[in-house]
């Protein structure tokens, strides 16, 4: 079974491991690179890569530090999404490197996230909101320091014995091991890296042969004219460029998506 070994201080194996085991890898975790140097979601250190460029730092650096063949790379993010300002989002990325050959394989998992800045007046008003929130952790900004991992029974002892200054603002703490929603997102990509590690090419065999682009241009049922509708999906291999029809989408598109008949 051969090792893909992944670059992480924050605990993220447990959640990836699951669905690479039954396609034959075992997952094994390296914290020798510090990460936080890449950035922090406490701000202490900025953040200067994208979320893919920090993967692939990541997954490269997994296997110079172990002299293995495959690394792992993982990079969360918070923001952007459909809604911005209304809707919290989650981006977490994977990165699958193969030293040998030089080439990574991305893989992606995003959605809402309800975790967001917690803001109390008092004790009591804490306690009732950090009941939805049984197992997160939290970050206290004072002008001393930062405090954090502080979980739900750590910071009502605090706002018994007013160690906490009301009203108070707490935010998540959004590193893996202290944030159960980004661990759900975390293992939704191991499943997309999963599929794209098990779809080959079938001209080259290379890996991530899977849907990457889509054609536009549904019929309308009603004019028959092109519509923004996807009206295929197409896999892409980035090695050799062959392409595949993955699904094609003939049913006529409602014209109330038809920018002709309902402009």
């Amino acid at each position: 079974m051969p090792d893909i070994v992944l670059c992480s201080k924050h605990q993220k194996g447990a959640h990836i491991a699951p669905e690479l085991e039954p396609l034959g890898y075992s997952l094994v975790e390296n914290s020798e690179f510090n990460t936080d140097s890449l950035g922090t979601f406490s701000g202490e250190i900025e953040r200067k890569l994208t979320p893919k460029e920090a993967a692939l730092v990541k997954a490269i650096k997994a296997c110079e530090l172990s002299g293995n063949r495959y690394g792992l790379g993982s990079e969360g993010s918070f923001g952007g999404g459909p809604m911005p300002g209304f809707m919290n989002w989650n981006e977490e990325i994977l990165c699958f490197y193969d030293n040998e050959q030089g080439v990574a394989v991305y893989a992606l998992a995003n959605g809402p996230c309800k975790i967001n800045n917690l803001k109390a007046q008092a004790p009591r008003d804490l306690a009732a909101q950090l009941k939805n929130f049984p197992q997160q952790a939290w970050l206290w900004h004072t002008p001393e320091k930062i405090h954090k991992r502080l979980f739900a029974e750590q910071l009502l002892t605090m706002a018994d014995s007013n160690e906490l200054s009301f009203p108070i603002t707490l935010q998540p703490d959004l590193r893996a091991m202290h944030c159960p929603e980004r661990q759900i997102m975390i293992a939704k990509a191991a499943q997309d890296l999963a599929t794209r590690l098990q779809s080959h090419c079938p001209e080259c065999q290379a890996l991530d042969f899977v849907v990457k682009e889509a054609q536009k241009g549904r019929l309308c049922s009603w004019c028959h004219l092109p519509t923004e509708q996807i009206k295929a999906t197409i896999k892409v291999c980035e090695r050799c460029q062959h392409e595949e029809i993955a699904e094609r989408f003939d049913e006529p598109a409602d014209p109330g998506t038809c920018q002709f008949c309902n402009p």
